[in-house]
């Protein structure tokens, strides 16, 4: 004989008891959920999303190298150095007489900077030429940026610069930060050249001194909008 399986249906009132959610769970996923709202609405105030132009940066000395590079090839001219090795010479020192023995003509170079005398032999165009180089003690320095004629017009004075140096990693160096402190819209071969000031000199944002050579090249980011994720949503809102 097969067993019976009997079944009973809950009555209305059990329906009803297990249907039913308890208020205070309701209430408290609520408040859960305004709450989370609104610390997600206060971090948003503190969350920005820059918007920049990248552009290409060098730093050049103001005083630069001076040099004179020259190579007998006629019997009746000679050259004679005037300074010696490591000299300490004055702008407008001679450093190089070119004398014509046959006319007696003598011809003086002189230095455009303060600095130290170099003396070297050859060229990569000329190997058998002399070279004399006063290098000078770099004290100052301008920042130029090519910046791309497209987006440039969102340029303005004061606006925030990072420049990363190729010769001196981002993880070791840090970068140095600047604001743009002029904005002549001058195309010059399809790009706008920009001059930066720098905020703490050649001191990066992690404290490291970046020795000052004649040229340095990098890359450049000029911050045009630094608002809040706060502030983008309620502006795409309105």
């Amino acid at each position: 004989m097969a067993d019976s399986i009997e079944y009973h249906q809950p009555n209305d009132e059990i329906q009803e008891i297990i249907g039913q959610v308890p208020s205070g769970v309701v209430r408290w996923g609520i408040t859960f959920s305004l709450i989370l709202l609104l610390v997600v609405l206060w971090v948003s105030r503190y969350l920005y999303l820059p918007v920049s132009i990248k552009a290409t940066a060098t730093l050049n000395a103001k005083e630069q190298y001076f040099r004179v590079v020259w190579m007998k090839t006629d019997p009746a001219v000679d050259y004679i150095v005037r300074v010696t090795e490591h000299a300490l010479v004055q702008k407008n020192d001679t450093l190089l007489m070119e004398i014509n023995t046959q006319t007696n003509k003598k011809k003086y170079y002189t230095s455009t900077t303060k600095g130290k005398v170099a003396l070297f032999k050859g060229t990569e165009e000329m190997p058998r030429a002399s070279v004399l180089m006063v290098i000078p003690e770099f004290s100052d320095y301008i920042v130029e940026l090519k910046v791309p004629v497209s987006g440039a017009g969102q340029l303005r004075e004061g606006q925030k610069v990072i420049l990363r140096l190729d010769e001196f990693p981002e993880s070791k160096y840090g970068f140095l930060i600047g604001k743009v402190a002029t904005t002549m819209l001058v195309p010059i071969d399809k790009f706008y050249r920009i001059k930066v000031t720098l905020d703490n000199g050649l001191i990066t944002n992690i404290n490291q001194r970046i020795p000052m050579q004649a040229s340095v090249s990098g890359t450049a980011e000029i911050i045009t909008e630094n608002s809040s994720v706060f502030d983008k949503i309620f502006k795409n809102l309105i």
